[in-house]
């Protein structure tokens, strides 16, 4: 039996019971797999844009006995997908920017959930989601080998979120907890950089980009003063 990274455990706990799922820059195929042996899904496909991983997930699915049940596809995104053939995608392990050129891409049609573990940019997912026709429905900070991962379930539907929300999640900012005053003490520390970098020139565009950081700025300093005000 598999045992999943405590951040592939969350996106699994988001997959839809009982429905076929894909996962989308599968590499080692670890979450397919799990998803049939465990049996939260009938069967799985596991969908690589390259032939090296695609081989390792070919291993993965023999030495787990599930071949049967995970098909391999190499292709890019969702164009390996026929419409309507899975009820949930994952795509785990990518920046946030790359994971919403995916879904862009296309095709989305027929699919009931997209899980996602962006590797930064939530952000802009969390944005691109709401322009797009799709809702959150669930947001989870993950604790896995020293860093903070977050996982975004989304379904069809109509969102509306504040600067706030995009950049905090409003899931995350209401459920608080231990894990998300560290994460936004990490968002910013990337945003303190980004802020030394702009300040270095006066063109225009640069003192423009210097604005919209220090407003982020404010909007995480008062989402970190909250989250300490709860965790006390």
């Amino acid at each position: 039996m598999i045992t999943l990274s405590p951040r592939l455990a969350a996106a699994a706990r988001y997959v839809l019971p009982g429905r076929p799922v894909a996962d989308i820059g599968t590499d080692h195929a670890y979450l397919p797999a799990y998803l049939v042996q465990t049996g939260r899904v009938p069967w799985s496909i596991a969908a690589d844009v390259m032939p090296g991983p695609l081989e390792a997930a070919r291993t993965t699915v023999v030495a787990e006995a599930v071949s049967g049940d995970v098909s391999l596809r190499l292709g890019s995104g969702l164009q390996v997908l026929r419409p309507g053939e899975v009820a949930t995608v994952t795509i785990c392990g990518m920046g946030g920017p790359l994971i919403a050129e995916i879904l862009a891409t296309g095709p989305l049609g027929g699919l009931e959930r997209l899980v996602l573990q962006p590797m930064g940019g939530e952000e802009r997912l969390r944005e691109w989601l709401a322009a797009n026709g799709w809702r959150l429905v669930a947001e989870e900070l993950v604790a896995d080998a020293g860093r903070i991962y977050v996982i975004l379930a989304a379904e069809p539907g109509v969102m509306s979120l504040t600067e706030p929300e995009l950049l905090v999640g409003p899931y995350l900012r209401q459920a608080g907890g231990p894990l998300l005053g560290r994460y936004l003490r990490f968002l910013r520390e990337q945003l303190e950089r980004a802020l030394v970098g702009a300040r270095q020139s006066h063109r225009p565009e640069a003192v423009a980009r210097t604005g919209a950081l220090e407003q982020r700025m404010q909007i995480l300093e008062e989402a970190i003063a909250g989250a300490e005000r709860d965790h006390r």
